[in-house]
């Protein structure tokens, strides 16, 4: 009984005390994550595929897998497909925690990223060794071929995948050796890229999985940084600045025999230039943020229907001499689907989803929009493991009149792989 008792009960100050570090940390103006993943951060780009918003809904990875994902010492999973005729959607995630002693792990860590929105990948090392009562500790080391680009960071978790509170830690050092001691290197591609200020990549994420509602919280931030190009043409001199974040929660609890879940994400960039040969600033400043709410409720033995809303605002500002204009989106996406079970143990799920798009445009950007419009679309998901291999592929069913070729009624398909192992 006791034991019961203990699973369920969190430290009240303990959580209070997360709550607030997490929360002060979403709400910062100053911000924090990986240097690559802001830098190329564009919320404009995504107006060129007129269904973005469909298209991002269904790519993401099952949620079903989630569980499976999370208990694996080693998996790797991917997802992936079309966004534009020209324009192929990748999420690829590698990882494997082996060990290194009786209590010391190695975890292995390899992400590539190719989306429309940013696109970035890394590689990270960690070593990781529990002190007692102190929770676990570890060193993040990330190797690039440009010696100044490398990253490296200190990690502390408490509790672990399985208990009821989980508190993540890390501080990163990007690009530690750019710089960082002045006997360092800081050549970039054989030219000099040194910081005058440098980046740092905090990030926070908290879990509570007993009893009540499951709730996660989480953000990582880049923080402000100041980089001069020492470039041997006089002409390319400048200097950029950049800041940006990233933050998320979700919370989900059960109401009788239905699933409520809400959630938030947000990600903003901002950078500018200073170049004494080109006037302006060449400011960039990038945002997007989503709220969604979905209710699920079994019928039957093995099925569920489910209804989601999406409201997701976009913002993309280009200053001179880049442009002098911005471009803001708002998507309100509602979905009704359903998943259930067919034959040879093949799961399926199909549904309808709408997006009423609404666009406001200042100046000429430098990017293309379809501008206001209303987009419908039917899909159709199968799944079926294979021994280890998990894999889903969605095909999405055109219902508009589009201002491209269609073939027949074939609109995007998107495939999702997963193994442990």
């Amino acid at each position: 009984m006791k034991r019961g008792r203990s699973g369920r009960t969190l430290p009240r100050a303990l959580l209070a005390l997360a709550f607030a570090l997490v929360s002060l940390f979403a709400c910062a103006r100053l911000a924090r994550a990986s240097y690559e993943e802001f830098r190329t951060l564009d919320e404009g780009k995504p107006e060129e595929d007129d269904e973005s918003a469909l298209d991002h809904y269904l790519v993401r990875q099952p949620v079903g897998w989630n569980d499976e994902w999370r208990h694996a010492n080693g998996a790797f999973r991917t997802s992936q497909g079309c966004l534009t005729a020209g324009r192929w959607f990748t999420d690829n995630l590698f990882r494997v925690r082996v060990p290194m002693g009786d209590t010391t792990k190695l975890d292995l860590e390899l992400q590539q990223v190719d989306d429309d929105e940013s696109q970035y990948q890394w590689l990270h090392f960690d070593v990781r060794f529990p002190l007692p009562r102190l929770g676990l500790w570890g060193v993040r080391f990330s190797p690039n071929f440009e010696k100044s680009r490398q990253d490296a960071a200190f990690l502390w978790d408490l509790g672990q995948t399985d208990s009821p509170f989980q508190l993540q830690a890390v501080m990163g050092i990007e690009d530690v050796f750019n710089n960082f001691w002045q006997s360092r290197q800081t050549e970039v591609s054989k030219e000099a890229q040194p910081y005058e200020r440098h980046p740092y990549e905090p990030a926070l994420r908290m879990a509570w999985r007993g009893g009540g509602p499951r709730v996660s919280l989480g953000g990582k931030w880049l923080t402000p940084s100041v980089k001069r190009f020492d470039t041997a043409d006089p002409a390319l001199r400048r200097k950029e600045h950049l800041w940006g974040a990233k933050g998320d929660a979700t919370v989900v609890q059960r109401i009788g025999t239905a699933t409520l879940d809400l959630g938030f994400d947000m990600v903003h960039a901002s950078s500018r230039a200073e170049w004494p040969s080109q006037p302006g600033d060449h400011h960039l400043y990038s945002r997007r943020w989503r709220v969604e709410g979905g209710l699920s409720h079994p019928y039957g033995d093995h099925a569920r229907v489910m209804a989601r809303f999406i409201y997701q605002e976009r913002l993309q500002i280009w200053g001179p001499p880049i442009a002098d204009a911005s471009i803001d989106c708002i998507d309100r996406i509602p979905t009704l689907e359903t998943e259930f079970r067919l034959p040879l143990a093949i799961g399926a799920r199909a549904g309808y989803m709408h997006n009423r798009v609404t666009v406001v445009q200042n100046g000429v950007i430098p990017t293309t929009t379809w501008g206001t419009r209303r987009e419908n679309r039917l899909f159709i998901a199968l799944e079926k493991r294979f021994g280890r291999v998990l894999v889903q592929g969605t095909e999405g069913i055109e219902l508009d009149q589009e201002g491209y070729d269609v073939a027949f009624v074939h609109d995007k398909g998107f495939v999702h792989v997963m193994f442990p192992f």
